[in-house]
């Protein structure tokens, strides 16, 4: 039982709700994938929590933020929205929640490993990139504290100028789809920078606020 609402794992295939349906008139059900019930568990908690929270209207197709990840709601049977993931790419969802779960415990891994607490953005934010990004260069990263629209990522690669004009503010899913081998990194917190330089990683806190450092990436 969460917050009067029943969690069931059934027949080890799906976990799904019972008591739901008072605030959204339908349960909700994940399947069951390659990871431990507990994980899928967790995504249900989640939810829970935002509509028991938020009392939100859900419909047919409706996507929902998890952490760092997207799910949609399908209306798969009378009386269960299933829930769906975006793909890697984004190109489509796909049924269950395995590429969520795997973001956030990424996330969460690198964070442990620096002693640090995540700060998970969130695909309604957004970044703010320079050239290159997309194509796959090395990049530094800085994030600072930013209004709640923002993730306060500043993500840059060795062809910025230092010319402010020629950064572009995007949605943080545009970054997560286009550079999943960034994706993990970005729930270090404000404050800290990181450096991917030919396949090796170095985060870090600056002493004290500075511009970029494009000379790390050359």
């Amino acid at each position: 039982m969460f917050r009067g609402i029943q969690i069931n794992i059934v027949d080890n295939l799906y976990v799904e709700t019972r008591g739901l349906d008072f605030y959204i008139n339908k349960e909700i059900r994940v399947t069951i994938g390659n990871n431990q019930p507990e994980n899928y568990i967790n995504v249900i908690k989640y939810i829970i929590d935002y509509i028991v929270d938020s009392k939100p209207i859900i419909s047919e197709n409706q996507n929902i933020g998890y952490y760092s990840w997207l799910l949609q709601f399908k209306l798969d049977e009378e009386n269960y929205y299933d829930l769906y993931e975006a793909n890697s790419d984004g190109s489509d969802f796909n049924k269950g929640c395995d590429t969520a779960i795997s973001v956030v415990r990424k996330q969460s891994e690198i964070c442990l490993q620096q002693n640090l607490i995540p700060l998970f953005p969130n695909f309604n934010q957004s970044v703010v990139i320079s050239d290159g990004v997309y194509e796959g260069k090395d990049i530094e990263g800085i994030r600072y504290d930013s209004p709640n629209d923002e993730s306060g990522w500043y993500i840059i690669t060795a062809d910025y100028d230092g010319n402010i004009k020629s950064l572009k503010m995007v949605h943080f899913y545009h970054v997560a789809f286009a550079r999943p081998d960034v994706l993990k990194y970005l729930a270090i917190p404000f404050g800290y920078r990181f450096i991917m330089k030919e396949g090796n990683i170095e985060i870090y806190k600056p002493e004290f606020d500075c511009k970029f450092r494009i000379k790390n990436l050359q």
